[in-house]
């Protein structure tokens, strides 16, 4: 009995002390980061998606500017005239404001808000690039066993060795 008790001690003694090493063994994956910003603002597809993106927001942006001055044109002819005017003359201008008013605040929202045209554009030309950017990540990252990839922004430190930015760059022919 109390052979069989030291064999069961000995025996739990040795995973006790022997699991950190066979834990320490096993590799757990390398983690590396990437700056995924400094990529996406060197692809030349991205030069050419704000460009495009611009082309848009561009007319869209004179047109609100268009509706703003004529609303304050507005704002300043009722008060030259706000003395002469009836009550019900007043309130009809007024009124006039706050529907010209409402209208500059639903085209900006559906024009620049969220879920807006400018918005919607944006996600349209730049999905396709943050995808090709991601495939590129993803595959460097199988290539040198890295099992977790981390935004470089993030990291608190990090050795140029664990940095995938530039590898990255490379496969996506970036300069």
């Amino acid at each position: 009995m109390k052979m069989s008790r030291r064999i069961i001690m000995a025996v739990g003694l040795s995973v006790v002390l022997g699991a950190p090493q066979s834990f320490a063994a096993q590799d757990t994956g390398k983690v590396s980061v990437v700056d995924s910003g400094k990529i996406l603002q060197q692809l030349p597809e991205t030069k050419q998606a704000e460009a495009s993106l611009q082309a848009t927001v561009t007319p869209l942006q004179k047109e609100l500017d268009r509706l703003n001055q004529d609303y304050q044109k507005s704002i300043a002819a009722y008060r030259q005239e706000a003395g002469s005017l009836t009550k019900a003359a007043r309130d009809q201008k007024e009124k006039e404001l706050g529907t010209k008013a409402a209208a500059i605040e639903k085209y900006q929202q559906e024009k620049f808000g969220r879920g807006g045209v400018i918005e919607k554009k944006q996600q349209e030309l730049l999905t396709p690039i943050r995808q090709k950017v991601l495939n590129a990540i993803e595959s460097i990252a199988q290539k040198e066993g890295v099992g977790l990839v981390i935004e470089k922004n993030v990291a608190i430190f990090v050795t140029p060795d664990h940095d995938l930015t530039f590898k990255v760059m490379n496969q996506l022919n970036i300069k």
